[in-house]
C-alpha cells in the first residue's frame, strides 16, 4: 500500500490541525467553561483517537513495508522449519561465511559419520587451504568414517566450469588429488569415490545435520565464486512429503551407487596417476560400500 505525495501532505495538515484542536480544547475546557472531570476525560480520549489515526494513516508505506516483511518471514520461516531448515547463510556476506565455517567445524567434531558430495572438496580435505581440514583429519583418527564423491575433473561439467574460470583452467586448481590420496593412505575410515555426472550441489551430511550448497555457473570477476545461499539442515518429520535432510540423504546415496572408486579411477586415467602419489594396493576401507 501506497501514499501520494499531496495525501501524505494533507494528513500532515490534519495532524498538525489536530494537535492545535486538542490544545485549544484542553485550554478551554480547563481554564474557562466549568464542566466535571467526565466531560474532561471524553474530550481527550477523542482528541486522541484523532491524533492516533492520523499517525496511523501517515506511517501507511512504513506500516505496509512492516507487514509485507512480517508476512513474508512468516511464510518463508514456516515453510522451511517444517522440512528441517535451521539456519541460512548469504555466502556473499563476510561475516555470514565465517558463522558457516564455524559452524560447519563444530557439526564435524560432532560427527559420528560423515558423508561429502562437491566439486572438488577442498574446504575439507586440502591441507593448503586448512578450513576444515583439522577438524577432519582429528575426527578420522578417531575413526569416524567419511564418504567423499568428488566430480571427475575430465568429465564435461568439470571442463565447463573450467572455462569459465580465469584464463580457461585446464585443471580444477581446488581438486588436491595429492592430498586426498595421502590422507586415504593414512586413514582407511576415508573412502573417496569419482562421479562424471549429478553433482548439482555440494552436502555435507552427518547423522543429524547437513550443509546444502546449490552450485551455478554466474562468473564474477573471471571466477565462478559460487557464493549463494547455503542451507543448514536438521532431521525433521514433516506432515507431507519427505524432510530436505533425508532428501539429501538420497540425494548422495544415488550418487555414490552411480560413481567410480578412487583407486579404479585412478587405473583408467594414468596420465593423471603418474603426477600423483600412489595409492596404497589392498587398502581395506572402513566406510562400507
Amino acid at each position: 500500500m501506497k501514499i501520494s505525495r499531496l495525501g501524505f501532505n494533507l494528513v500532515f495538515a490534519l495532524d498538525i490541525v489536530a494537535f492545535v484542536i486538542a490544545s485549544f480544547a484542553t485550554t478551554l475546557l480547563t481554564n474557562y467553561l466549568n464542566v466535571g472531570w467526565q466531560a474532561f476525560v471524553g474530550v481527550s480520549l477523542f482528541c486522541t483517537l484523532v491524533y492516533s489515526v492520523i499517525r496511523w494513516l501517515m506511517l501507511a508505506p512504513e506500516r505496509a513495508l512492516l507487514l509485507a516483511h512480517r508476512s513474508l518471514a512468516d511464510k518463508v520461516t514456516d515453510g522451511a522449519l517444517a522440512y528441517g531448515v535451521c539456519d541460512l547463510y548469504n555466502m556473499q556476506q563476510q561475516a555470514d561465511q565465517e558463522r558457516r565455517n564455524k559452524d560447519t567445524q563444530t557439526t564435524i567434531d560432532k560427527a559420528e559419520v560423515m558423508r561429502l558430495a562437491a566439486n572438488s572438496g577442498a574446504s575439507y580435505l586440502s591441507v593448503g587451504l586448512n578450513r576444515h581440514w583439522p577438524n577432519v583429519r582429528r575426527r578420522l583418527a578417531e575413526r569416524v568414517t567419511f564418504k567423499v564423491i568428488l566430480l571427475d575433473p575430465s568429465s564435461e561439467e568439470r571442463q565447463l566450469r573450467n572455462t569459465i574460470n580465469a584464463a580457461g583452467e585446464r585443471e580444477d586448481s581446488k581438486l588436491q588429488l595429492g592430498d586426498i590420496i595421502r590422507a586415504c593412505n593414512d586413514f582407511p575410515e576415508l573412502d573417496v569415490r569419482v562421479a562424471s555426472r549429478g553433482m548439482t550441489c555440494s552436502v555435507f551430511i552427518t547423522q543429524n545435520e547437513a550443509y546444502f550448497d546449490p552450485y551455478h555457473l554466474a562468473a564474477d570477476g573471471g571466477r565462478i565464486s559460487n557464493r549463494f545461499l547455503c542451507l543448514r539442515l536438521v532431521k525433521e518429520a514433516p506432515k507431507e512429503g519427505i524432510s530436505n535432510y533425508e532428501m539429501l540423504s538420497r540425494h548422495f546415496d544415488t550418487l555414490w551407487a552411480a560413481s567410480t572408486p578412487l583407486d579404479q579411477w585412478l587405473a583408467g586415467n594414468g596420465d593423471v596417476r603418474a603426477r600423483l602419489p600412489a595409492l596404497k594396493s589392498g587398502r581395506v576401507s572402513l566406510a562400507g560400500t
